[in-house]
């Protein structure tokens, strides 16, 4: 029987018991990786629940001013305002109810549906708001699909400026399930960004409420998605 040679004996050896630092040695070593250390508080859920409600509220109001002076039929006005406030509620609850408690989600339970949910019943809520429906060969002729793509460049631009906000307030917050609170965070701005245009813009026609303006949810939904796991979990 040969002797195992010192390559294949090395992993059954003993690991070898290094010596402790004098005390003194310790102390020294503590204050120089400490000495640029502080205690830090981030903000309190409260604070960041408030601070993604007013930048939500506060992209809608900017896109709303924009459009001033913009006609079209107060019966349209009054419908995207009321819709809007609702789709506010949805927000509302998607914030102080999933992000403000992620350790009491469990990931891949119910917000999963939700994030995966909304998106659809938001193109349900356009195609019960809108007023018309050109054929889509029509609709992808002349100026109307231009539109549409108009609509959804700021729909997305001013939903992106809400989800990266709420991204920054609760960054570093979720070890649980990051991407899972990242799509809801995507969810919260692609909603947005969709409300703000339907207050912005008059029309009505079923593919451009669906193209300029529904498209964002899923888009940013899915933006969160992939960014999560970066940017909230510690």
């Amino acid at each position: 029987m040969t002797e195992p040679s010192a390559e294949e004996a090395l992993p059954d050896l003993a690991w070898p018991e290094l010596p402790e630092p004098r005390p003194e040695l310790r102390g020294e070593i503590r204050r120089a990786c400490a000495s640029e250390l502080s205690p830090r508080r981030g903000p309190s859920v409260g604070a960041r629940v408030a601070l993604t409600l007013a930048l939500a509220a506060g992209v809608v109001v900017v896109l709303a001013l924009i459009a001033l002076g913009k006609e079209r039929p107060s019966s349209a006005g009054h419908t995207a305002f009321f819709g809007a406030a609702g789709w506010g509620v949805v927000q509302t609850a998607v914030v102080g109810l999933a992000l403000a408690r992620p350790g009491r989600r469990a990931a891949g339970g119910l917000w999963l549906a939700v994030a995966l949910g909304v998106p659809l019943a938001f193109i349900g809520y356009l195609t019960l708001a809108a007023s018309s429906r050109l054929p889509l060969g029509e609709f992808f002729r002349g100026d109307h699909a231009g539109g549409a793509l108009g609509c959804g460049l700021h729909a997305l631009l001013f939903g992106a400026i809400a989800a990266a906000g709420t991204l920054f307030i609760w960054r570093r917050t979720d070890p649980f399930s990051p991407a899972l609170s990242g799509s809801l965070v995507g969810l919260v701005g692609g909603l947005t960004g969709a409300t703000a245009i339907g207050i912005a813009c008059p029309a009505g026609e079923t593919w451009h409420l669906w193209i300029g303006h529904g498209a964002t949810v899923a888009v940013l939904a899915l933006a969160g998605w992939l960014l999560g796991r970066r940017v909230l979990a510690p």
